[in-house]
Parts: structure tokens; sequence; C-alpha cells
């Protein structure tokens, strides 16, 4: 799928409360006694120090700044560049297998939100910026937003997007289910299971695929 890449990169997806952040470090004590010079564990937005100060700018609380949706969108995509630049790319050339905390998935179901507008602004600059290079595999953690809220609501710390209502949730949502059926790189997983359940499907799913 792209050219001269000799690893793999694993994205988790879902809406806020989904359980990734369990999920991958259930999945991090796993791989780390089994293949664990194999893996790298990462996240978007961010991966890198230059990343990492534009996650600070988008997703701080505090921060009462409203964007226009393209720069949000612009901000995104130039923190993903300098992840896939100097991190993605360079590690898949050696063969690593990379763990992604979100990935372009996020961004047309957060950012561009069912709006057909913002999704070919979205699509044009990614592509001029990474070409067509996708996540091999795709993991999306698919729960109610009702259930997701609740979650959230229990959280000792969130970030802005964390502040959204049950319509923003239930639209990203139905635009994440909207993006299963159209990738088949995106394996849809129960997140209302237990815990443990999931990370032994989630497992089996990566195993098959790199095996």
């Amino acid at each position: 799928m792209q050219n001269n890449k000799k690893g793999y990169l694993i994205s988790f997806e879902g809406i806020d409360g989904s359980g990734k952040s369990t999920l991958i470090i259930n999945l991090k004590k796993y791989f780390e006694k089994n293949l664990k010079n194999k893996f790298i564990y990462t996240r978007e937005p961010g991966g890198t120090k230059e990343a990492e100060i534009i996650r600070n700018v988008l997703l701080d609380a505090k921060n009462d700044i409203s964007y226009e949706n393209k720069t949000e969108i612009l901000l995104l995509l130039a923190s993903r560049y300098e992840h896939y630049t100097k991190l993605i790319k360079p590690a898949l050339k050696e063969g690593k297998i990379v763990i992604c905390d979100r990935f372009i998935d996020s961004t047309i179901a957060y950012q561009c939100n069912n709006n057909d507008s913002l999704k070919q602004f979205f699509l044009n600059v990614s592509s001029f910026l990474i070409k067509n290079f996708t996540p091999d595999l795709t993991i999306l953690l698919d729960i109610k937003a009702e259930q997701a809220l609740a979650r959230i609501k229990k959280r000792n710390k969130n970030n802005r997007y964390d502040k959204r209502k049950l319509d923003f949730y239930k639209k990203v949502r139905q635009e994440y289910l909207a993006q299963e059926k159209k990738f088949s790189r995106i394996s849809l997983v129960d997140a209302s299971k237990n815990a443990d359940l999931i990370s032994k499907q989630v497992i089996e799913i990566i195993l098959n695929k790199i095996s």
C-alpha cells in the first residue's frame, strides 16, 4: 500500500470515552513480553516534539480560542506531517509496527463532521502532504455516545474536545461507522464489552495482520 514500506501502521479510533487509552496500555503490556523491539507507540495530534506543541495549542481545556474549521484542520495536518515525516515513515522503513492513538479517520470524524466541503478540503491538503498514505489496519472502538459521555464525565482530566455535547458525539460516531463501511482496513470492535475481552480480540486481529 505504501512504497518501500516494511512495517505496519496500526491506528486506533473511536469517540472519546471509547477506551482507546486503556486498550493501548493493555496491548503494550502484552507485546512487551512477546514482540518488544518491534513496536512503537505514539499518538495524534502529537508524536514528536514539534507535533506535541501543536497538540497543546489544540487541546488545552483552558484555551477559549475558537478556530475556524479549516484552521483547525490545517493545524492538525501540520502536526501530522511532522509526525509522519519524523517518526512514522522512518519507523516503517525499519520494519517497526507503529501503534498510533488516532490518525486520519479522527480528522474526518471530528473536524469534518459530516461536512462534505470540509472533507474535500482535508483530503486535498492531506493528499498533497502525505500522498495516499493510510494505516494498514485501523481498530475502531465503537460505543454509544451516551455511554461514552458518561465515561468522560468521570474523568479527572479532560481536554477541550471533551466539553462537546451529546449530539456532537452522535455525529462523530455516525461518521466513524460510515468510514468502517467504506474501508476494509477498519475492524469494528464493540467497546462496551469487558476490557480484557476487548484486548484479547484486538491482539488476535493484530497478530493475524502482521503474521
